[in-house]
C-alpha cells in the first residue's frame, strides 16, 4: 500500500468505528475500489497510512469527544445502517446533498424517514 498523499479522510468517506461489524478475512472476499482484496495485511497498511498522516499533519488529531453527536441522544450509540448503491446513483445523492447544503448520510436518513413513513 502506498502512502497516501491528498486531504484525508478523501471528503466521500466516512471514518467511523463501528463495532457491531465483524469480517473475516480469511474467508470472506472483500475488496477496495482500485480491486485490491482487502486483508488483515492491508488494513495493518491501512491503519500505518492513517498514522503516518497524522504525524505529517495531514488529519486533524482527534478530539475528547470522538465522532459525530448521537442521533438517538446524548450519550446513546447511533446505530448505523450501510447498503450498496450504483455510482451514478450515489453521484445524484451527492449533488442533491450538495444543493440542499447537507451530507449525503443527512439526505439519506430523510428519504429512508420518508419512505417509512408512506410504508
Amino acid at each position: 500500500m502506498t502512502g497516501y498523499k491528498a486531504a484525508w479522510p478523501p471528503e466521500d468517506i466516512e471514518l467511523v468505528l463501528d463495532h457491531d461489524s465483524e469480517i473475516d478475512s480469511d474467508i470472506e472476499e472483500i475488496y477496495d475500489g482500485k480491486g485490491n482484496r482487502i486483508t488483515d495485511s492491508y488494513v495493518n497498511d491501512a491503519i500505518d497510512d492513517v498514522h503516518r498522516a497524522i504525524d505529517a499533519g495531514r488529519v486533524p488529531t482527534p478530539t475528547s469527544r470522538g465522532g459525530r453527536p448521537s442521533l438517538t441522544g446524548e450519550g446513546a450509540h447511533s446505530p448505523r445502517v450501510s447498503f450498496r448503491v450504483p455510482e451514478e446513483l450515489r453521484e445524484r445523492a451527492k449533488a442533491r446533498a450538495d444543493q440542499e447544503g447537507k451530507t449525503v448520510s443527512a439526505l439519506a436518513r430523510e428519504a429512508f424517514e420518508q419512505f417509512l413513513r408512506a410504508g
